[in-house]
């Protein structure tokens, strides 16, 4: 299939950066609710929530609004801070680069949706110099105007101004169900935890390692 527009998550797709988000998590988990958060669950039960919904469901619902902002900067806070201290520096996966040259030569749009929020977001930009590839206006984050993943990739589809025919790469059990829902094809990039779960999803066209040779899902 030919595809007109491609739709990046970057948490776990672009960066490989789970046991950061875990480890940021687990932190503020233990003082919300006072369980640690496995890698596991962070796979099958929060990965591509917003923050806020992640706290909600964390915390039985009972945080206000305050408390849920204040935990959700101060998790990135501590998830960023992370990342500044990954030995020789955070590095996007292996293709990744090699795939956004390859779009940008055949003019085929291509964006980021990502539930991060945008003081994240501005921080990739500034680190791996996305602004090389992507047009800064149509990258999606948590805003706060989402209620989910859904709304998150048709709002990007809509911003390529693509209608049909797109291919959204995702890692998250969340993020490949709304990838669905939202009549995307989907590569999801390989994790153990998910195993079990590919097999009911019939949009996934590929299941990768990392993105290496992926312009052949676009050729």
């Amino acid at each position: 299939m030919k595809f007109n527009g491609v739709v990046f998550d970057f948490n776990g797709t672009l960066l490989f950066d789970d046991a950061f988000h875990v480890e940021a998590w687990d932190k503020i988990s233990m003082e919300v609710c006072g369980e640690h958060l496995t890698a596991e669950m962070m796979d099958t039960k929060y990965a591509g929530f917003p923050n806020k919904e992640i706290l909600r469901r964390l915390s039985d619902d009972t945080l206000t609004e305050e408390q849920l902002l204040s935990l959700s900067l101060r998790k990135e806070e501590l998830y960023r801070e992370i990342v500044r201290n990954v030995p020789g520096g955070p590095k996007l996966v292996p293709g990744a680069e090699e795939l956004f040259d390859f779009l940008k030569m055949n003019g085929i749009p291509c964006t980021i949706a990502s539930a991060s929020i945008i003081q994240n977001i501005e921080f990739f930009v500034d680190i791996f110099h996305l602004d090389r590839w992507f047009d800064m206006d149509h990258i999606i984050y948590d805003d706060g105007s989402y209620e989910n993943k859904i709304m998150m990739f048709r709002d990007a589809i809509d911003r390529m101004q693509v209608k049909e025919n797109v291919l959204i790469f995702e890692d998250s059990l969340s993020g490949i169900t709304c990838a669905a829902k939202v009549g995307a094809s989907v590569v999801a990039i390989r994790k153990e935890t998910m195993e079990p779960y590919y097999p009911k999803f019939p949009e996934i066209i590929g299941i990768v390692p990392d993105l290496l040779g992926a312009k052949r899902f676009l050729n």
